[in-house]
């Protein structure tokens, strides 16, 4: 069967032959729901000169040319017809419908598809996300056409996609709710600002499936960035161990002063649901009043205890860094969690190996009280330049420590806040020092 390059836009609408006769026209082309990078066609709708929907796989297709397509049997009545599990309708799933493209870092619309031959089979090659593909729809291909070439020129917008760089709508099994499918490998390349970005600009259904299928520590990076309404949309829309598994990824505080605005029942809900030790950490915080140090702090920061060389403490401290927020400030605290001291790592990159910890760090340390307001805390690292404060209770056990971004979101307004780059992000499993 000799097979030449299409655009879905033209081929649908064209004449199914059968026999040397006009059988109908074609309704829409699918694709399996599979993971390759150019997918094939897999079968055709047709619509029968009576009206009735067929379907027939593609290996019933005898020749296609720019007339017609022809068929070597009859189509079957398309709700008896085995279709493949997770199919895709061309026309009626995917064109007019929003893409991810990941290598542009881009929510784009597709206006059109084009297909090319592979053997004996049409693949999927590229979206077209231009004015050429909406052109060709409204039957102005030559016009369309001209454009497709002026955008191949240097310095003009690309019109066409290349499929594997886009990621395409698919459900897995048919009545399925359709989602984005995002390979981890190219997802984990961009940063959590741009794919925030990218959710906001997604409908509500689509924020839900793209965060579906993105890994729980991704998921959370890019979460964290998103504002306070569109959070509460997404958590509406997926399903509450999902919601689980992406705040139990989040900062501390950051999944704190999200599920603070979460009704009390599904803020229950997930909380049973997390993992123990991060639930803890979260409900710890929620006790606080979200207008004091306490609702402000994370409870994730580095500490050693007292009577550690420099040599050790650098053991120490490689043992758990990657559980804190910040990675600058190391506290000295005794056995009963008083703040006894306080070291840079600046300090400990300079000082002798073996020189006691206890000789180079600072014992007059400036704290905030965990009923100290926001204002106050937020004044206390601007007077004094810090990078974060350690925070107190009553007794002086220290309970966690507010970062200088976290306190500049009490002084600037939200769309700033979000410009801001933020400390470290990591995703712990165990506090440090524990």
């Amino acid at each position: 069967m000799e097979l030449r390059e299409e655009f879905v836009s033209e081929l649908c609408g064209r004449a199914v032959t059968l026999a040397n006769k006009r059988f109908g026209k074609l309704e829409d082309l699918s694709i399996a729901g599979s993971d390759e990078a150019f997918p094939p066609i897999s079968g055709i709708l047709v619509r029968a000169n009576d009206g009735a929907l067929l379907y027939a796989p593609f290996t019933n297709v005898a020749a296609i040319d720019e007339h017609a397509v022809t068929l070597k049997t009859e189509p079957v009545d398309d709700a008896r017809s085995a279709r493949p599990a997770g199919e895709l309708l061309l026309r009626k799933d995917l064109l007019d419908k929003q893409i991810l493209d990941v290598d542009g870092r881009k929510v784009v619309r597709i206006n059109d598809l084009k297909l090319a031959p592979a053997g004996d089979s049409l693949r999927v090659i590229a979206a077209d996300i231009g004015m050429s593909g909406l052109l060709r729809r409204l039957g102005l291909r030559g016009l369309g056409q001209r454009l497709l070439e002026k955008a191949a020129r240097p310095g003009i917008r690309p019109s066409l996609i290349s499929w594997d760089t886009v990621q395409p709508l698919h459900r897995n099994e048919a009545g399925d709710p359709i989602r984005l499918r995002v390979p981890q490998d190219k997802m984990q390349r961009i940063h959590p600002a741009d794919l925030a970005a990218i959710i906001e600009d997604l409908n509500a259904a689509d924020q839900a499936s793209l965060m579906g299928s993105l890994d729980e520590e991704t998921a959370a990076d890019a979460f964290e960035q998103l504002d306070v309404d569109t959070q509460l949309s997404i958590l509406e829309d997926i399903k509450p161990d999902r919601a689980a598994d992406i705040i139990e990824n989040m900062e501390p505080d950051d999944a704190a002063d999200l599920l603070s605005e979460v009704e009390p029942e599904k803020q229950l809900e997930i909380l049973n649901l997390m993992e123990p030790e991060e639930a803890q950490d979260v409900r710890e915080l929620l006790s606080h009043d979200e207008e004091t140090a306490g609702g402000l702090m994370t409870t994730e920061y580095l500490w050693i205890p007292p009577g550690l060389t420099v040599t050790d403490a650098f053991a120490h401290i490689r043992s758990g860094a990657k559980d804190a927020e910040l990675v600058y400030y190391v506290y000295v605290l005794d056995e009963k969690e008083n703040i006894i001291g306080v070291v840079t790592l600046r300090d400990l990159i300079t000082a002798d190996p073996n020189a006691l910890v206890s000789e180079i760090m600072i014992d007059d340390v400036v704290t905030a009280h965990t009923n100290d307001t926001r204002e106050e805390v937020a004044s206390t690292i601007a007077r004094y330049d810090f990078l974060a404060v350690p925070v107190v209770d009553d007794a002086g056990h220290m309970q966690g420590i507010v970062t200088v971004d976290d306190a500049m979101d009490v002084v600037l307004p939200e769309k700033l806040r979000k410009m801001l780059p933020r400390m470290a992000r990591s995703r712990a499993k165990n506090r440090v020092g524990t």
